[in-house]
């Protein structure tokens, strides 16, 4: 006997097979419109693999814009069926308010810097799943209108409407149908290509996404930009044609209907150049509105339209052919030599396009960002073999080095403090700086400050306690043991791993290049040494300097490194003879007392303080200057 018929309108749909979608009232999914034939499709196939099918339908029927007759459904498909969008979640089919594409209106967009005009009443409509291209002379403020069509900078002045919303009010509530590809990477270079989509799409897709259907998808877009072949291969070690084929991916794992590129081409040699058009034209014509911005006219005739700039103005926007003819010119190549004869193409008289206001809708839960960054910040990890080598080998060889040169106790920790400062700030003081695109990205589809922040933070902090330990068990090992309290002396370690990761971090968010960020960080950790109180001892020093060196965190782990040596020990002359700078720094208040058994802990506790201050104090520079870098 056959399943009785579901006739549920338009409220979600699980597939199963056999399920019939048409006008029908015996239809599973019946969808009340002409347009709509009785049995207009069918689905077929099982979990994981889905397939809708025509019936021979009158109008067709249509997936993420193209018409078909047999298809299989991947996570976030569009299935048009007359005047009906259904989206597939992987297990159901959704009512989608949106189709394939998007209509961009932009009206009158004014910006000036310094009170020069970089765009100037800029006016046009991009009808959907067109690819408009946007050229114009360096300085003709090409970048400045994408930014502002895109709302990462908006225009001061003017409106810019998708779909006739108004994009800079509601933003949040549309960004999820944006996509933006920078001039730089946006995804891990580290990590292979397919491993590298995976986790770009963990943070763009819903959270009951799965697994299977995520790897589903990315192995669609990589086969749709032709990397299928280069899937287990580094991102870095791509040409520059496909990584950037990479990064166009990431955008189109969250199935934006406006897609904005900067200078996809640049850099690009003329074959990888025409590759990346034209996988940018078939994208168009699969259902993906596409405006990007490029000084390369060899391959204008794949673009619908062309937006020329000129000094900020728009002085044509029309087909390609069409503009050989406005500018009278035999070649697009010849177009920059007749600018300064058109003045524009906007009239300022123009009424502006109707406005309304943007559809209820529930938005879909996203993922928590954290456990999604700490898994993609261990696939970095252990990505490159040779790098984890070098990370887990360098405290080794310190360890030995320092050893075979002294046997001194407090030299040995004062080293072991030194090392671990130097590894924290070194594993940290690149990690923002180079994926500063990669991150301003994932900050416009979401992704929190706090959560960028806490995984590199708990990351790589676990990774420098890792190389200060097994840097403090070399030295233990190979003296023959340290002497001292163990456990002030790793609890020292412990804390000044995290500080030190703050400091790197907070060196990272400040500095503008990677090569500025490595030439900080000698500027950071010379003063260590020099205000650590171990030479010259903080007991020797002038009030200035000691007042100095109590708020370094060197200092801080110096005075934990104190107490250690001298912890639980009977003060004697020999002790003072064997420790001189612990027994120096301890005694700067005159309070040690021949005979007496050392149980002051009081300057450990505050050196620890200290250092947890400091990890805290570094964590809020490096927010606040990723604040301020999260758009350009």
């Amino acid at each position: 006997m056959p399943n009785p018929p579901l006739v549920v309108g338009l409220e979600p749909v699980s597939l199963r097979a056999g399920l019939v979608i048409g006008r029908s009232e015996a239809c599973h999914l019946r969808l009340p419109d002409a347009a709509v034939s009785r049995t207009h499709a069918t689905i077929t196939g099982g979990p994981g693999s889905w397939f809708v099918e025509d019936k021979g339908s009158r109008s067709g029927s249509y997936l993420n814009g193209r018409l078909f007759e047999r298809e299989e459904l991947y996570l976030g498909d569009i299935l048009q069926i007359g005047p009906f969008a259904l989206r597939f979640d992987g297990r159901r089919l959704v009512e989608s308010s949106r189709a394939t594409g998007a209509v961009l209106e932009a009206w009158q967009l004014s910006k000036s810097v310094g009170g020069t005009k970089i765009l100037d009443q800029v006016t046009l409509r991009v009808e959907p799943c067109q690819f408009i291209g946007v050229i114009g002379p360096s300085g003709a403020g090409k970048s400045t209108l994408l930014d502002a069509l895109c709302a990462l900078r908006p225009a001061q002045e003017g409106k810019v409407l998708m779909d006739g919303v108004d994009l800079y009010r509601h933003y949040e509530s549309l960004r999820e149908f944006l996509g933006y590809v920078p001039q730089d990477d946006i995804v891990p270079l580290e990590l292979p290509v397919r491993e590298a989509l995976y986790y770009s799409a963990r943070l763009r897709l819903p959270a009951e996404a799965t697994s299977g259907e995520i790897r589903k998808l990315v192995a669609r877009i990589l086969a749709q930009l032709g990397l299928a072949d280069r899937a287990q291969t580094r991102v870095g070690r791509l040409s520059g044609g496909q990584r950037k084929r990479v990064s166009v991916g990431a955008e189109l794992l969250g199935r934006p209907r406006l897609l904005f590129l900067d200078e996809p081409t640049s850099g690009l040699d003329p074959f990888a150049e025409f590759k990346l058009m034209e996988s940018l034209r078939l994208l168009a014509a699969g259902g993906c509105t596409i405006l990007c911005t490029t000084h390369v006219m060899e391959n204008a005739h794949l673009m619908d339209r062309l937006a020329v700039l000129s000094a900020g103005r728009l002085v044509f926007f029309g087909e390609p052919g069409q503009a050989r003819q406005v500018f009278g010119v035999e070649r697009l190549t010849q177009i920059y030599d007749r600018l300064g004869q058109r003045s524009g193409v906007v009239s300022t008289n123009e009424p502006p396009p109707l406005v309304r206001e943007p559809e209820k809708r529930a938005k879909s839960r996203r993922p928590a960002a954290l456990p999604v960054l700490l898994r993609r910040q261990w696939a970095i990890l252990r990505s490159d073999g040779k790098n984890l080598l070098l990370v887990l080998g360098q405290p080794v060889l310190i360890g030995l080095m320092v050893t075979w040169v002294t046997r001194d106790p407090a030299l040995i920790l004062f080293f072991a403090m030194i090392s671990t400062l130097w590894f924290g700030c070194g594993n940290a003081a690149q990690e923002i700086v180079k994926e500063l695109a990669m991150f301003r990205r994932e900050r416009l589809i979401g992704l929190g400050r706090n959560s960028y922040l806490l995984a590199k933070f708990f990351t790589l902090g676990r990774i420098t306690i890792v190389q200060s330990l097994l840097l403090y068990g070399v030295m233990q090992g190979v003296s023959g043991g340290i002497g001292g309290s163990v456990g002030w002396q790793i609890g020292a370690l412990l804390a000044t791993s995290f500080a030190s990761v703050g400091l790197g971090l907070a060196i990272s968010a400040l500095s503008r290049t990677i090569l500025q960020a490595v030439m900080l960080v000698p500027l950071v950790l010379i003063p260590q040494i020099l205000f650590s109180g171990f030479t010259p001892p903080a007991g020797d020093m002038k009030t200035g300097p000691y007042v100095v060196s109590r708020l370094m965190p060197s200092a801080a782990t110096q005075a934990v490194m104190d107490v250690s040596l001298f912890w639980d020990r009977k003060i004697t002359g020999s002790l003072r003879v064997d420790y001189p700078t612990a027994f120096s720094n301890l005694n700067r208040d005159r309070g040690l007392r021949t005979g007496q058994i050392f149980q002051n802990k009081t300057p450990a506790l505050q050196g620890l303080a200290v250092l947890i201050a400091w990890a805290f104090l570094a964590y809020a520079v490096a927010w606040a200057g990723l604040r301020g870098k999260e758009r350009g």
